[in-house]
């Protein structure tokens, strides 16, 4: 009897992970299965969960064998508006790499990353594209973190306790970026993080207004339950805190909220979400090649799953990095790189909420594929 190819791989995926569970119990390396798809869709497992500019998930794999894969683009999965150079789709790429690492780690295998090309992504092709050959070398050191903070790991967009940083936690992130190139600076002065607030309300506003930006970012707005259930990628408005309905209406009735009074309303109350945040945090150093791009996405998962493992959430403040009136204000107020070739690409409020809602991913059978 012939078996549904959904079926088939939803239970290849299921047996690789039963494979690797009785070892997890016991604190041992876990085994990667030898069937080549079952080993990759038991690493695929973990890095499903890595994050995306608005939970796009451009990422696709093709298997080659039980140590070899290849990591492609989806080209629907582009955002060719608000992500113009890719280097923010690069960057969680780069994201998605090091969580398959991670997971790797934990059988003691190694991934080694070898990039199919130097240059942006090319927005003009409406085929996949080949991004990176992935290769599992055996014998690597067990990860210095535990993958299962993979699956742990959040976005908060809910209010803060108000309690600063732990400083042991600080200086620890603030020496990993030092080790990968880059600086991590961290404010609490009440002056900067108010600054920060709103300045993010502001450009929110200032960057919907712009037909472009509003229809693509549209396309990814999950207002309901049943389609976040259904795509499961996109921005699920349970995430984003705000009902489902108004953000319908934010985005595909824009005209009913030109009228200050409106914008007032709507400001106050997402600054109040906002409330209890008291420190921000912001990534500075080399962005100008591929190159760069990637290796700030591997350092932003592991200072992201650091924080993890300490209960500390992030929220992203992306709309200031690439609205280039909003970014030239942040660094005039706190200051430029410290290096003329380093950048801003990366701001973030960081704390301590209750737990998060947690966005949808795609399975695993989705992200598979073979060339045709």
């Amino acid at each position: 009897m012939l078996v549904p190819r959904r079926t088939f791989l939803r239970s290849l995926t299921l047996a690789g992970l039963g494979a690797l569970l009785p070892w997890a119990r016991r604190g041992q390396a876990a085994p990667l299965a030898p069937d080549p798809r079952t080993r990759w869709s038991a690493l695929l497992e973990y890095a499903r969960w890595a994050p995306s500019a608005y939970n796009v998930q451009p990422w696709a794999v093709r298997v080659i064998s039980a140590t070899e894969a290849e990591l492609w683009v989806e080209p629907t999965r582009l955002l060719r508006v608000t992500d113009p150079t890719s280097a923010f789709t690069v960057m969680a790429l780069a994201m998605f790499c090091e969580c398959l690492r991670q997971a790797a780690g934990a059988a003691e295998f190694g991934l080694e990353v070898e990039p199919a090309s130097d240059k942006p992504l090319d927005y003009a092709t409406r085929e996949r594209q080949l991004f990176a050959r992935l290769t599992l070398a055996p014998g690597a050191d067990p990860p210095l973190l535990d993958r299962e903070l993979i699956r742990q790991r959040r976005t908060s967009r809910l209010p803060y306790d108000g309690k600063p940083l732990d400083l042991a936690l600080r200086e620890k992130l603030t020496a990993t970026a030092a080790r990968h190139g880059y600086t991590l600076h961290v404010s609490e002065a009440p002056e900067v993080v108010d600054f920060v607030l709103d300045l993010d309300r502001e450009t929110l506003f200032t960057n919907l207004d712009r037909d472009a930006d509003r229809t693509e970012l549209a396309q990814w707005a999950r207002t309901t339950d049943s389609d976040a259930e259904t795509r499961r990628d996109g921005l699920w408005y349970r995430c984003m805190g705000f009902r489902g309905k108004l953000m319908h209406n934010f985005f595909h009735h824009h005209e009913r909220f030109r009228a200050r009074w409106k914008r007032a309303i709507i400001g106050r109350a997402y600054k109040r979400s906002m409330r209890g945040t008291a420190t921000v945090a912001w990534l500075t150093g080399p962005f100008q090649t591929r190159a760069d791009w990637f290796a700030a996405g591997t350092l932003l998962q592991r200072l992201w799953l650091e924080m993890t493992r300490a209960g500390v959430y992030l929220h992203p403040y992306g709309s200031i990095v690439t609205n280039a009136d909003a970014h030239r204000r942040f660094l005039e107020r706190v200051g430029p790189p410290a290096a003329p070739h380093h950048a801003l690409w990366m701001l973030m409020r960081l704390g301590h909420s209750h737990e998060p809602q947690r966005s949808y991913r795609r399975n695993v059978e989705e992200l598979l594929f073979e060339l045709t």
